[in-house]
Formats: C-alpha cells, sequence, structure tokens
C-alpha cells in the first residue's frame, strides 16, 4: 500500500512538473489547490453515496496536501466500503498525529479522535471475528478461540460472546463454554426491543447448550482436611488458587491437572488429577494424604431389606346388633337385679329395727313409725329393682339368644342362671364368647 501511494505521489509531483524530491516538503500552493480540489469532489462522491469513488479522491488530496482532517475523512469512507485494515492504519495514524498537536489545533480536533479510539477499537475487533470465521470455516478452532476471546476483550458485544460460547463448545472446553452462554444468557435478560428480538433465537439456543453443559461438565472440588495453616500457597502453573474456593464443587474442562500445595516448613507436594466428561471428582490437599481423586458421588448406602410383610389376621366376625343390644340389656339387668339385692337387705335391716321397737299390737309410736315407713320404702323399692332387672334381663337374653350368629367362626353358649326375691337376690351369667 505504501509502495503504491509513493508511486502515486511521483506521478502527481511528474504531472505537477515538481522535482520528486519536494513531495516529502511542504506542499506548495499548486498542490494545496489540486489537493482542495480533489477533497472537495470526494465530498460530492460521498454524498452521493458513492464511497467507492470518494475514497481513492481523499486519498489523492492527503497525498497532495497532508492533513490530519482529510486522513480522518479517508479512514471514514474506507469503513463504509469495508477496507477494514486500510481504516484502522489511517486510524491509528490519525491519532498519532493528534497526540503531538498543540493548542488551538488539538481541541478543534478533539471530537474527531474521540471517534477515531471508538473506531479502532471496533475495527479491530471486527477484523479479529472475521479472522475468526476464517479459522473456523478451516477447521483451526483453537485459533478461531483466540481470535474470538481478543474480539471480545477489545469490544465487548452479545454477538461475539455467543459466538464464542459456540467455538468453545465445539472444541470441547465445557466448562469455558459454560461460563459464556451463562453470562450471554444474562445479557440477554436485560435486553430491549429490537435487540432482544434479534437474540431471541441464539438465547433459546444457549439456553438448551447451558442445561446441557452444566449436566455433562466435569467438577472438582480441592479439600483440605482441618484448618488450613498460615502461609499455605495452591497453584496451578502460575495461577495461584484462592483458598476461600476450597470445599466448592468447581466446573472444569475436561484434560489434566496439575496443582502444586506449598506448606511453610514442608517440601512442595504436587497433586495430580484428570477429568473427564461427567466427572464429579474430589482432591485432598492436606500433606500427606492420598494422590488419588475421589468420586465426590459417593455410592448410597444398601437400604435394608423391609421386613416381610406380618401376616393379617382374619377378622373376627362382626356380631349381629340384636346381640350386642341382648349383651347390654343382660347387663343392664343384672345391675338392677344387684341394686335390687343391696335394697333388699337394707329393708331387712330396718325389718329387725322395727321388730325392736313395735309390740305384738304393731303399736311402734310416733319414732318406731319413722323406722316403719323407711322399711316399707326400702321394700317396694327392691321389688321394683328386681321386677325392672329381671325383665331388662329376660329382653337381653332373648334377643341374644335369637340374634343371627357369624358363621366365621363357632360362639360359644351362654347361660344365665339367677333367682330374685323381696329380700335377696342372685344372678349368675356364664359361657363362652
Amino acid at each position: 500500500m505504501r509502495k503504491a501511494r509513493w508511486f502515486f505521489v511521483g506521478l502527481v509531483c511528474v504531472g505537477l512538473g515538481l522535482p520528486e524530491g519536494m513531495a516529502s516538503a511542504a506542499p506548495t500552493p499548486a498542490q494545496e489547490a489540486a489537493a482542495g480540489k480533489l477533497f472537495d469532489a470526494a465530498v460530492a462522491e460521498v454524498q452521493a453515496g458513492r464511497y467507492a469513488e470518494a475514497c481513492p479522491l481523499l486519498e489523492q488530496s492527503h497525498v497532495l496536501d497532508p492533513k490530519p482532517g482529510t486522513l480522518h475523512a479517508l479512514a471514514e469512507c474506507e469503513v463504509k466500503i469495508q477496507k477494514l485494515d486500510q481504516a484502522l492504519a489511517h486510524y491509528r495514524e490519525y491519532l498519532a498525529l493528534y497526540a503531538a498537536m498543540k493548542s488551538p489545533l488539538r481541541e478543534k480536533h478533539t471530537e474527531r479522535a474521540r471517534v477515531a479510539e471508538e473506531q479502532e477499537k471496533k475495527l479491530l475487533a471486527e477484523i479479529l471475528f472475521n479472522r475468526a470465521v476464517a479459522h473456523r470455516a478451516a477447521g483451526r478452532h483453537a485459533e478461531a478461540c483466540a481470535a474470538l476471546a481478543e474480539s471480545q476483550r477489545i469490544d465487548p458485544t452479545p454477538g461475539t460472546l455467543y459466538a464464542l460460547a459456540e467455538c468453545e463448545a465445539t472444541r470441547g472446553r465445557m466448562a469455558t463454554a459454560l461460563g459464556h452462554y451463562t453470562t450471554y444468557l444474562g445479557l440477554f435478560a436485560a435486553m430491549k426491543s429490537p435487540l432482544r428480538e434479534r437474540h431471541a433465537e441464539r438465547a433459546r439456543i444457549a439456553e438448551e447448550q447451558r442445561k446441557k453443559l452444566d449436566a455433562e461438565t466435569p467438577r472438582l472440588k480441592l479439600v483440605w482436611a482441618g484448618e488450613v495453616p498460615e502461609g499455605v500457597v495452591v497453584s496451578r502453573g502460575n495461577t495461584t488458587f484462592d483458598l476461600k474456593t476450597l470445599g466448592a464443587s468447581v466446573p472444569m474442562d475436561p484434560g489434566e491437572y496439575a496443582f502444586r500445595v506449598e506448606v511453610p516448613g514442608r517440601p512442595p507436594q504436587d497433586r495430580n488429577v484428570r477429568l473427564e466428561k461427567g466427572d464429579r471428582k474430589i482432591l485432598e490437599l492436606t500433606p500427606g494424604a492420598t494422590q488419588e481423586a475421589k468420586d465426590e458421588r459417593q455410592p448410597l448406602p444398601e437400604q435394608p431389606l423391609p421386613p416381610p410383610p406380618q401376616p393379617i389376621a382374619p377378622s373376627k366376625p362382626e356380631m349381629h346388633p340384636w346381640a350386642i343390644g341382648g349383651i347390654a340389656a343382660m347387663g343392664l339387668g343384672g345391675a338392677a337385679l344387684i341394686a335390687g339385692s343391696v335394697l333388699g337387705g337394707l329393708a331387712m335391716a330396718e325389718k329387725r329395727e322395727v321388730d325392736a321397737v313395735c309390740d305384738a299390737n304393731f303399736a311402734c309410736g310416733v319414732e318406731g313409725m319413722k323406722t316403719v315407713e323407711r322399711f316399707w320404702a326400702l321394700g317396694n323399692a327392691s321389688t321394683a329393682t328386681f321386677i325392672v332387672g329381671g325383665v331388662v334381663l329376660a329382653t337381653g337374653v332373648t334377643l341374644f339368644v335369637l340374634s343371627p350368629k357369624p358363621t366365621a367362626e363357632k360362639v360359644g353358649s351362654v347361660r344365665v342362671r339367677g333367682l330374685a326375691g323381696p329380700g335377696a337376690g342372685y344372678l349368675g351369667v356364664d359361657g363362652t364368647f
């Protein structure tokens, strides 16, 4: 490019009848006039949207009369026609000129310099992105991912981050890809329309990939038995491990890992572990511990066999309601007979008192008549209780005897024996149920 430019300068100088050596000197009035006409012609082409025609005119104008403003315009024109490498070189050349400017010229170019700095970053990021696309098409995934990572560092965008996640997943760096997909989905959640609509399909794929990788990515947990001594350093290569993350299950890319454990007063010890897809491993760093990593997913203890089911005892046939009522009536009737016996006993005691206070002609006096009244009251109550108890008892026996008998098991017989009288009573019930 530079050879072609100086060849063009030589032609211009010859065409103007000037010595070639004057190209590096200050422009003559004729050169300035020619450069101005070329610049005006370029502006007309730009206004008509013919950037391909405008860019050569701007370059010729800058060669004849090198001005920072013309150089800035040339870089902008080259961006329009996607000559990104040339545009990047011209922006950098312009920024070098700006750095050497003195006031008041520097103040005039402040805004252009700001735009040039932004464009420099965007162009470099875009050039790296395009290189990554070419690398991926050729199957050079490591070079493609490196170019995408640098592009994202220079000019972070959601699209580049998504492309980087896909690239890392393709080359098998599962944990790295998982982190990029997760970050991308966080950016998508904060997007507004219409940008959100443009990323909707990518976000759907990213979510599917995130779930898949989350299940398949190997994880490693570094542990230390007891309290970590003061001054312990755990490193992997040139990276020092943060001891605060001990005990956390960290996603890792598949591969070989070597950790160096340095404890004050002890020789360094190395711990090596290999992680495959789906692994969940624990590596103990304590000096003297086993060198082998253990599987984090310990087998569950065997569950004891459940006890054999107990045989279910056959349920006893339900008793018929008549039988239940009969038993209840027999119990109530028996209780009435017992109460009648008690009252009869009390009446007999009062009878002895009557005999003691009354003569043969039943002359009892006032106190004696009170005793006679108690005797008759107790006697009548005893008789009534016996009658009611006997009726209830007889009813209960009748109900029990006449009730339908269960067929599942043998029902024993019931035998009721009793004796009732004005002064005493007896009740007996025996049998099997």
